[in-house]
């Protein structure tokens, strides 16, 4: 017998999902900028079956108007119900097919983690460290603080 509860509503099962899932750990490095951050491929392989086990599904879709491209995210639940987290979008002029490809990529990550309300550790590959910015919990992981991300609560 499962000790898992079931749940009354598509809310409850998004809840239970997102309470579930954890923080990732960076498994690549950007060649540019040397900085680790999480593949697409690792980051849908920690979050779908957590969702599929609380019966949601990650949507994304390609949005694109006015000289920009980006995505929208959504969980999608078995009974029918959408939860939209928004779209993200990015400038696409003067960018070439391969650029646009990679900034989807990026777009499609990020999108990911925010709508799961998970991190990356250390997760700098849109190069924050290179634009001069850091926020006071990257510059104490950069000058030895916690390396690892605290887990989110179960």
């Amino acid at each position: 017998m499962s000790t898992t509860p079931k749940s009354q509503t598509p809310t409850a099962d998004l809840v239970a999902a997102l309470a579930e899932l954890d923080n990732v750990k960076a498994n690549k490095v950007n060649p540019g900028f040397k900085n680790r951050y999480v593949s697409l491929d690792a980051l849908l392989d920690a979050i779908k079956p957590i969702l599929f086990s609380h019966n949601l599904a990650l949507i994304q879709t390609l949005v694109s108007e006015e000289g920009k491209v980006g995505i929208n995210t959504a969980f999608l639940h078995a009974s029918g119900e959408r939860f939209d987290f928004g779209r993200l979008m990015v400038k696409a002029e003067g960018l070439d097919a391969q650029k646009i490809g990679g900034a989807i990529t990026y777009i499609r990550r990020q999108s990911i983690q925010t709508a799961c309300g998970i991190s990356v550790d250390l997760d700098d590959d849109g190069a924050v460290a290179a634009s001069g910015f850091r926020s006071a919990a990257t510059s104490q992981s950069i000058l030895g603080g916690a390396s690892t991300p605290r887990p989110l609560t179960k």
